[in-house]
């Protein structure tokens, strides 16, 4: 699409949205989901990240904790209801979908 053409001056810049920090690499958008990893510690800024829809939550719950500079104890995450996730189940299999905001939380306490 050239610039004089409708919608060329639409297209999203990359990375407006701050960096996004990915659990593993596989194909771009293909079975991946995106949300909002509040920490305990700063809950004023989260952070977006992305991950496989079948990621684990406990690796996923790490790679958000290096992100945010934890690096003791035993991530997970909880949801809007506070219910904590099981770190054994995919993303997906604990409901997790495109967009929800996770709150991190340390299952072995510390965090």
């Amino acid at each position: 699409m050239s610039l004089g053409e409708v919608g060329a001056d639409i297209a999203p810049t990359p990375g407006e949205h701050g960096p996004r920090y990915e659990a593993s690499a596989s194909r771009p958008d293909h079975g991946r989901i995106t949300v909002q990893v509040v920490a305990p510690r700063d809950p004023d800024h989260p952070r977006t990240f992305e991950f496989r829809h079948n990621e684990l939550v406990g690796a996923a719950a790490r790679v958000a904790a290096d992100a945010f500079g934890y690096t003791a104890g035993t991530p997970s995450f909880a949801n809007d209801e506070n219910v904590v996730l099981d770190r054994d189940k995919s993303l997906a299999a604990e409901h997790v979908h495109d967009g929800d905001t996770l709150h991190l939380v340390d299952v072995g306490g510390g965090v």
